[in-house]
């Protein structure tokens, strides 16, 4: 599993797509700093309140997630070369779990940059003054990337799952945006009619600030334990359906 993992790593850098996303991370980061140098320094701003203007724009990961896990298993179908990879000694379960496992660590690894490249950017530019004032900043950025990594996950996996259903790259990632931004949307349309079916989606159990700092869950009988509940039974659908598709039927390029 380990040489699997490893040399699924090593096809993920020579992707031109992810040596791309890799450079828009800083390039977001840079543009952000730019935009709001003017309104930061004016009010004092400091390196915590940049990163957590930042850490707004955590969506565009998600949308880099989602543009890998379509591609990164049905290609082989694509490309023919999903036959060659099964003449070795590996079961179709460890094939599909490495996948998925190297799309959940490309997360991580865009995770971890914009956070870095943020504080270098924010600490530079703006520096620490206030810093102790608002240090409290610092605990709602951190939960916006443990949403942010959350939604990420799930989508990708969603993604994953239909890209192994159909074999289809473009189809998976433009079902998966359309998931992603359509989820939201119906989160919020349930949410204003108070309609308690709400309580099932998956983004209204994404949310997982509504449960912090003294805010109310979006509907009362909703609880951390639910929501943790929710999305374990969501990401089991998920990648359940796709181990099925990818183990149990024949395998056709």
């Amino acid at each position: 599993m380990i040489s699997m993992l490893v040399n699924e790593h090593y096809r993920l850098a020579r992707n031109r797509f992810v040596q791309l996303s890799l450079l828009i991370i800083p390039v977001i980061t840079s543009i952000m700093a730019i935009f709001f140098s003017d309104i930061l320094k004016n009010n004092d701003g400091n390196m915590l309140n940049y990163m957590s203007i930042v850490s707004s724009t955590l969506i565009v990961i998600s949308f880099l997630g989602i543009g890998v896990a379509g591609t990164i298993l049905s290609n082989e179908y694509q490309y023919g070369t999903l036959k060659l990879i099964m003449i070795w000694p590996i079961s179709r379960s460890a094939l599909l779990f490495s996948k998925w496992l190297t799309v959940i660590c490309y997360l991580l690894y865009l995770f971890i940059l914009m956070f870095i490249v943020s504080m270098a950017v924010g600490s530079l530019l703006f520096g620490f003054e206030g810093f102790g004032a608002n240090g409290h900043m610092f605990g709602n950025i951190m939960l916006n990337y443990v949403i942010g990594f959350t939604e990420a996950f799930m989508i990708v996996t969603f993604t994953y799952m239909v890209s192994v259903v159909f074999k289809n790259g473009a189809f998976s990632i433009g079902v998966g945006m359309a998931a992603f931004l359509g989820g939201k949307l119906a989160t919020e349309i349930f949410r204003l009619l108070e309609w308690k079916s709400g309580i099932f989606l998956l983004f209204a159990n994404t949310k997982l600030d509504q449960y912090f700092f003294g805010n109310q869950p979006i509907y009362d009988e909703m609880s951390l334990l639910y929501s943790m509940t929710i999305l374990g039974l969501h990401f089991c659908f998920f990648y359940g359906v796709a181990w099925w598709f990818f183990v149990k039927r024949d395998i056709s390029v």
